[in-house]
Formats: structure tokens, sequence, C-alpha cells
């Protein structure tokens, strides 16, 4: 299962897969009955991506993006949960997806996406199917919906006219903005309740989350996470209560509640560690210098160990994402590392979010160029601490971050000790031919184009210098992986083992794009941990 929503009626409507295809299906399920089908597709070719927000007020439709007309496009479709039918809303060449349904149910906000930097609004009729543009296109210009006030207007995240994502009340008849909150730092989070008489939302500040909120427009109140990241963020009907996800790098995954009248908090479920809270360490925040400026990382240090320590250089994926002074549910082995003595390097390099708009959108067109003097920059950085063992140092990452691996190895390959690569991507060229459909169009806009910029794409392929690795490698793949094909990781170790370097390679034949299977994940990051605690401390 991948997402889920309630309805007003109290139903459970879910998006699943299989085997990590991302090919997603709906399904439905009442607390006191069994769980039904809501779509079918016996090809195994359309995807159905479902928001958080995605019933209507009267429980009786759920709307969702779709790709069944046109496998290069999603575009939104209503389904009636009575008569387990569906019909198209909003159809064109673009990428669609559902932000939410107004109070009464007469209007629905729908989001466009070019790229993660550039997003247009607009408000569909869900009778008539009439769609209005409600925001003033320009490129990396974002406008995310994040659902609706009891005036008629849209809670909005955008960043317009300014280098930070502010929040705000859209009129989704003048165009008009209403700014509720402009920090210093991103409003990363964001939600109305169903009523639209409440509002809260969280701040990013260098990392650490900061929650605020306001009932009919009253004043604001705020409260400290104390340290710890806000992964997800709701509010009751009534707007009386909200829930959120807290992680930090020293506790478990836990949800806790809030009563905005009092601003009283209380922790309502955890998970656990197999180690006490005493035994983890939390992160010092370090700017290191780079010549595109300065670069935002996170350094854990092994409790209790002896400098020189050895270190794992961790960049995030994405490559629009944020490493956070915390450790979700699959990163704990990262906290595992630095339990064993391994330090941990995270930078937030060029294309992070969090830090702006000119540092997210830099990465854009140019992977394998500002990134790369990122790294190197952290690289000398890190061979320049005497708390850190210059012999004995690796690198791992996913996705991206496996893209940033393949980066160290083959750009300044004599530096490392050994290196992780899962799913990483190896050839810019092949994987915008293998792309899938709707993938397609934003990831030209993302990485480049094959015919222009295919010169370009050759040179900042790692796989072009693949030869030049010496380090010893573990290769971690789903077989299904959408949106990094196989095929990445097939050519790296095809090269490498012609080359008789030592590589390991384990493909998940049920796994796709992340590992989420227990099993699998046991094992694929268990046997991460292992080899690089073997080639750090054992060798």
């Amino acid at each position: 299962m991948r997402s889920l929503c309630w309805s007003a009626n109290g139903e459970l409507i879910a998006a699943a897969d299989r085997g990590g295809t991302e090919l997603h299906q709906l399904h439905l399920r009442h607390p006191d009955g069994p769980t039904q089908a809501l779509s079918a597709d016996p090809a195994g070719r359309v995807q159905r991506l479902l928001s958080w927000n995605a019933s209507s007020p009267d429980g009786g439709l759920v709307a969702f993006s779709s790709n069944a007309r046109a496998s290069t496009d999603m575009d939104v479709v209503i389904a009636d949960l009575s008569t387990r039918t569906e019909r198209p809303l909003l159809t064109a060449a673009a990428w669609h997806v559902v932000g939410g349904w107004s109070p009464d149910g007469s209007r629905l906000l729908v989001m466009r996406v070019l790229d993660n930097t550039t997003q247009d609004l607009l408000v569909v009729d869900p009778r008539s199917a009439a769609a209005r543009e409600i925001t003033k296109h320009a490129e990396d210009v974002s406008h995310v919906p994040a659902g609706w006030l009891a005036d008629g207007r849209a809670l909005v995240i955008s960043d317009e006219e300014s280098e930070h994502l502010w929040l705000g009340a859209l009129d989704p008849e003048s165009g008009n903005y209403e700014r509720i909150d402009s920090p210093r730092w991103d409003v990363e989070l964001a939600a109305s309740s169903a009523s639209g008489r409440a509002q809260i939302w969280s701040v990013n500040e260098d990392g650490y989350s900061r929650l605020r909120w306001r009932t009919d427009g009253g004043a604001t109140r705020e409260r400290s996470l104390d340290g710890g990241v806000c992964e997800d963020l709701v509010l009751s009907v009534d707007g009386a209560r909200a829930a959120f996800v807290r992680l930090s790098a020293t506790e478990p995954w836990q949800v806790w509640t809030l009563d905005t009248a009092t601003g009283e908090a209380r922790m309502a479920l955890t998970s656990a560690f197999s180690v006490t809270r005493e035994e983890l360490v939390d992160p010092e925040l370090v700017r290191i210098p780079g010549p595109d400026g300065d670069i935002p990382c996170f350094v854990y240090r092994p409790r209790g160990a002896r400098a020189p320590v050895p270190a794992v250089l961790y960049p995030h994926g994405g490559p629009e994402g944020q490493s956070r002074p915390a450790f979700g549910p699959y990163q704990t082995h990262l906290a595992a590392l630095v339990h064993r003595g391994i330090a941990l390097v995270v930078p937030n390099i060029h294309g992070s979010t969090g830090y702006g708009r000119r540092w997210q959108a830099a990465i854009h067109r140019d992977w394998g160029g500002v990134d790369l003097r990122d790294l190197r920059a952290v690289t000398e950085w890190m061979t320049a601490q005497p708390e850190f063992d210059r012999t004995r140092l690796a690198v791992y990452g996913g996705s991206y971050g496996g893209f940033a691996t393949l980066l160290c190895v083959t750009q300044m390959p004599d530096v490392w000790r050994c290196a992780v690569d899962d799913c990483g991507v190896a050839n810019l060229v092949t994987m915008l031919e293998n792309a899938q459909p709707n993938w397609r169009r934003f990831l030209a806009r993302w990485i480049g184009d094959l015919e222009r910029d295919r010169a370009r794409l050759v040179d900042r392929s790692p796989m072009t210098h693949i030869d030049n690795v010496r380090c010893p490698m573990l290769i971690l793949q789903g077989e299904n992986d959408p949106r990094v094909p196989k095929e990445e990781s097939d050519q790296v170790v095809a090269r490498l083992q012609a080359l008789g370097r030592r590589v390991e390679y384990v493909v998940y034949p049920d796994e796709g794009h992340s590992i989420t299977k227990r099993a699998n994940a046991d094992d694929a990051y268990g046997r991460t941990v292992d080899f690089l605690t073997k080639e750090l401390l054992e060798t």
C-alpha cells in the first residue's frame, strides 16, 4: 500500500501496487466489511495516484490521477463509490495532481506539475468539468495546494516573488494572494480542516521543524518539535485537533496529537528501537565551504569513539529532497553505522530542498556539474578533518544518491575504501531512453534533452568513467524499479566484473525503486551495514 484517504462515510480508500511497479490500483474497505477493488488494470499499464484529500465532502466521490487515457499524461479522474464507475474530469498533455475538494464539494483544486519547482493551479467543477487556471504561470515558481479556507479561498504554499516557500490564501476569482506566513525558511507542509476554519503548517528551519497554526483567521500560535522533524500533518474535520509524525535522530518514529485550542501535545503512538536513546547521537549542523556557496551538512560522530574514526559520506536521493536531522523507518541502519563506530557525513548539496529556490533549481539540467563540485568540496573537507581516518572513507547513496556515489568513485577514485550504490543512475542517456512514458516530459526539463544535450549527458554520466573505479562496491537493485530501471545497475556491474573489480550485486525480484518488504529491507540494509563495517573496521 502506497497511499490512502478516509471518506466521510468512514470508508478507507487505498492505492497499492504489486512488486514495486508503481502501477497503483485503488481499493475500498469499510471498517466492518471486506476489501473491494475500486479499479482494475488487467494489462498492467495504468498508474493511479491517490492524494490524502481525494474524497469528496459527502463521501460519494474520489478524485485521483490516472494515465489510463494516455501513458504520457496524468489526467484527473472521478470515481463514484456507489456505482463503482470512473469518468475523466480533466484531460490534457500534462501531469495533474488532485489538491482537495472545497468544503461544499462544488470545486476541486488541481495542481499541474511541470517539474519540482514549477507548478500551476487550476479550479475544476466536478460536475461540468469546466477548468480554469487561477495562478500566473512562471518558470521556477511553485504553487502547491494544501486545502481550502471557509471563505472559499485556497490554502497554498508558494514562492511567488520570493526565494523561500510561504503560506498564503489564494482568491480563485481574482488570483490575488494574502500571505498568512512568510518565514525566513520554507513552509514545508500545510493542512486545512474539512470545514476550512483551522489551518496548521510546518516551517523547515535549517532542517528542523516548527509547527504553527490558527483558527478562524485568528492569531498564529506555534510549537517547537524539540529538535525533531515533522513528516506528516493533518487536522480533524472540526480543526480542534491535529496529528503529526515526529522523527528525530535519537527517538523512534512517533505519532503525536495537538489540541489547537490549548497547544497541548501528547504522543499517541511510537515504534521501537533495539537500542536506548542514550546510545544514539544527535548530529552537529556544519557548513562546509564550497565553490558555489556553503554546503549545509549534518555530521554524526560515534559516541565515545577515539579519533581518527572511519566515515561514510551519505548524499541523499532526489536530488530535490533534503537530509534532515532524523532517521525514518528505512534509515535506522544509518544510526546502526554510527553505533558501530563509523561517523556519518550527510550533506545537502545543490539541488536539495529547504534552502531556497535557487539552491534547489541549480541541479536542473546540470547533473554531474554543480553537484559534483559540492561533493568534491565535502570530500576534501572530510579528508582534512583530523577526527576522520582519511584511509577509511566510504560513500553510500540511493537513487540520485546512487548517482552521486558513482560520481564520487569515478571522479575521486583514490579517496574511497569502499562504496554502496542502491539503485543509482549510471548513464544519463539510457536513463532518459528507458524512462516510463509519463516521466519523459519531466526528465527532459530535469536532466536534459536527448538530442540537444547528448554530448553533455555522455560526459556527465558515471558510466563513461566507470573504468576509474578502484574500491570494492556493493550494488543493490529492485527488479521492477520504474524510476531507475535495473539496466542502470546492470551496466555498472557488467563493466566492473569485466575489469576484474570487486563488486557484489544483489537484485530483489519483488521490489521496485524502494525496498519496502520487511524481509528484503532487513537483508538489504543489514547487508549494507555489514559490508561497510567489514571494509571500514575489519580490514
